[in-house]
């Protein structure tokens, strides 16, 4: 039997009956037809970098297709490249840098293989710009019996965000443009002090909420026309993140009762002082999460909810936030992690997009997985988020069952009758001594 699991742990499968590692197009299509012949349940994954049970055929005989191997780039124009479904987000940012192309928008981390990034809709900030499935214009699938097919119409449609469940990605297109440079400003505020409608004017605006103390870091990015480098992310720095990401996690282990002092005393000035910094696309998007996750694994749930008119639905889902903390403080669960705050441009190209909204507001959770307490604690959280009618983010975790669009489960039967690519996804399960505010 083979083993898989993801880059949190938090995923493990143990009895795979095989885990497949093609090289080319003929190798995966082989791999598909053996598996499905074979009538098991297949999963082609990437770098495992999603939090939900997207990656193993979960309770079933099933095996895993890694795509690791397929990472080829292709430039077809100055508006379009075409790759392969394996090749990380990482890799394929210097590829195109060095090409002089570049996203319209990514995510604050980069180690995703860019098919695993697209499926479950992976997105960064700004309330104009795109997440990355919405960014694909060509798809081609290997289905469950073998055969490439190339999605078109509706079924690319639904290919865009599919969950992995309509077959296993060869390849993708994807629109670009040309290099651009942006600024980056970080300052901490009192979140409940800014008026966010007037700064999502910006390009990019997020924050770092940190717990128990009202205060963020706020980040705010523009493009600018200079191409000069400016106080660049430099390896010491990431040293002094590292080294408080490790910090936090042993407070959290040890004595977690401590982390509100924590940081009460440490979320200021001094410790995060405001700071100006340029380059280009792929480096300034990057956030301090790429850096975290190289010492800490976390369990990370998203939910994404409408901003409201005069932002009324996001402060009060901020109240919500800072209630469901306190309320875990008083059960004796302590949050470490700060939580990163995100506005997004509505999606329109997917079947089974949760970015619903223009602008759609993000919440990203996280609670360091050898702490105590996250399946007490997020559910809690998470019913609140779901009574703003917040949908969760795919790659992210749930405790409650997304529906998915009729339309996709449609399209997905036509792709794969057998279900060979689909099967029930384990949700996460709540404590036993999960809590409901009384």
């Amino acid at each position: 039997m083979a083993e898989w699991k993801n880059w949190a742990r938090t995923v493990r499968h143990l009895d795979l009956k095989k885990v497949f590692r093609p090289d080319n197009l003929q190798e995966l299509k082989s791999n598909v037809r053996e598996g499905a012949g074979k009538g098991w349940k297949l999963r082609a994954v990437g770098r495992g970098h999603a939090w939900s049970n997207l990656g193993v055929p979960a309770r079933c005989r099933g095996a895993v297709i890694r795509t690791d191997k397929l990472t080829e780039f292709t430039p077809l124009s100055e508006k379009l490249v075409e790759v392969q479904g394996g090749i990380t987000v990482r890799r394929l940012n210097n590829k195109r840098f060095k090409h002089g192309l570049a996203l319209e928008n990514m995510g604050d981390a980069n180690p995703q293989a860019i098919a695993g990034a697209i499926a479950t809709e992976t997105h960064g900030s700004g309330v104009d710009l795109r997440s990355i499935s919405e960014l694909v214009e060509g798809m081609t699938i290997v289905k469950a019996n073998g055969e490439e097919h190339v999605l078109k119409g509706q079924e690319l449609k639904a290919g865009r965000v599919a969950l992995g469940q309509l077959g296993a990605v060869y390849s993708i297109k994807l629109g670009v443009r040309k290099n651009y440079y942006l600024d980056h400003h970080q300052e901490l505020v009192t979140l409940k002090q800014e008026n966010v409608q007037e700064l999502l004017k910006n390009r990019h605006l997020e924050y770092w909420l940190y717990p128990y103390t009202g205060k963020a870091e706020r980040i705010v990015r523009n493009e600018v026309d200079s191409t000069q480098v400016i106080n660049p992310l430099d390896l010491l720095e990431e040293w002094f993140i590292k080294v408080g990401a490790k910090l936090v996690d042993g407070i959290g282990r040890s004595r977690p009762e401590r982390l509100p002092a924590f940081w009460e005393k440490h979320a200021t000035p001094k410790y995060f002082p405001t700071f100006k910094r340029q380059g280009p696309w792929h480096k300034i998007l990057l956030g301090k999460s790429n850096v975290w996750r190289k010492v800490v694994r976390t369990f990370t749930m998203e939910y994404q909810f409408e901003l409201g008119a005069d932002c009324k639905n996001f402060w009060g889902a901020v109240d919500d936030l800072e209630q469901s903390i306190e309320l875990a403080r008083r059960k004796c669960v302590f949050v470490a992690a700060p939580v990163q705050i995100r506005f997004t441009k509505k999606s329109a190209r997917s079947l089974l997009s949760h970015l619903r909204h223009q602008p759609t507001a993000s919440f990203s959770i996280s609670f360091f997985r050898n702490h105590k307490g996250a399946h007490t604690w997020l559910p809690e959280l998470e019913e609140r988020l779901i009574a703003r009618s917040a949908k969760p983010h795919w790659g992210k975790m749930y405790y409650r069952k997304p529906h998915k669009a009729p339309a996709f489960e449609r399209i997905r039967k036509n792709l794969d009758p057998d279900g060979v690519f689909a099967f029930e996804q384990a949700l996460y399960t709540p404590d036993a001594e999960a809590f409901q505010d009384p």
